[in-house]
């Protein structure tokens, strides 16, 4: 069982890293023994110079999506407990993997979503679920694009780009099938539409479009059992990577589970996998 304070490197320093960095000095408990970075003059150790760090208890890993399974095998066959942003893998054969790995090993991964703890998301779970059921609902998220999300080798398959949404639809609707799907490409970016169906007869349209200057929105209208539910937004608050950070900080050293269901977001992998 690791001790107070978590020492933990960052492995990757893009905007998701350097929020990392800064949620290291906000969060009680937790010192940042590291940087790894590619970029000359950023890093202060090297990769195997932190998988080989005794004293480096834990291992961020922030680097391209392509590159996160990888990351967090090496690191839990070092010893290191992970916390990893999504996606884990680009498949769910790959993350049950990695997580049976984490098992043997008595190690944490934790698979950052930080979207399911925003105040937006928790209220919206509060009202779906006074609402009932649900029976059929459109879900919409846009975003930008550029080079490097079009670029496969760093983002993997454009689908895996909609995992946390997809995540948020499961935590708020609960585990889904799809029942069709298309994916249209465009030089300028694309857009993925799911048919999803749910255990209780429940259907939602799911879409993600992203396209080069598309200003970022979400909404959600669910028709429910006992009423409709809307969203329409297209800002999180502030904090949430201090308050996953917080979190991951418990499961290492209180051994408090996961925030959502490992096992949808597992599911949720395997689905993008088969698109």
């Amino acid at each position: 069982m690791s001790s107070l304070p978590l020492r933990i490197a960052i492995c990757g320093l893009g905007s998701a890293g350097r929020s990392r960095e800064r949620a290291c000095s906000e969060v009680e408990g937790m010192k940042l023994a590291a940087l790894v970075s590619r970029r000359p003059g950023v890093g202060t150790q090297s990769f195997d110079e932190v998988l080989n760090d005794a004293a480096i208890d834990a291992v961020a890993v922030s680097t391209e999506n392509t590159d996160h399974a990888s990351r967090v095998r090496q690191a839990l066959n070092a010893g290191k407990h992970v916390l990893c942003d999504y996606p884990l893998a680009l498949g769910g054969n790959e993350a049950r993997t990695l997580f049976a790995l984490a098992k043997e090993k008595n190690l944490v991964l934790h698979v950052e979503h930080i979207a399911l703890l925003s105040e937006e998301h928790q209220k919206l779970k509060q009202e779906i679920a006074a609402a009932g059921a649900l029976q059929h609902g459109e879900y919409l998220f846009q975003g930008g694009w550029n080079e490097k999300l079009a670029d496969p080798s760093y983002s993997g398959p454009y689908p895996f780009l909609a995992v946390s949404r997809l995540l948020q639809v499961a935590d708020l609707f609960g585990a889904f099938q799809v029942g069709s799907s298309q994916m249209e490409n465009f030089p300028e970016g694309f857009r993925l539409h799911l048919h999803l169906t749910f255990p209780e007869g429940g259907t939602l349209g799911f879409t993600e479009e992203r396209r080069i200057g598309l200003p970022r929105k979400r909404s959600l209208l669910a028709r429910c059992r006992n009423g409709n539910v809307t969203l329409k937004t297209g800002t999180m608050t502030g904090g949430l990577f201090a308050k996953d950070l917080a979190w991951f900080r418990d499961r290492v050293i209180l051994g408090k589970s996961c925030y959502y269901d490992e096992e949808k977001m597992i599911g949720v992998l395997e689905m993008l996998e088969d698109i």
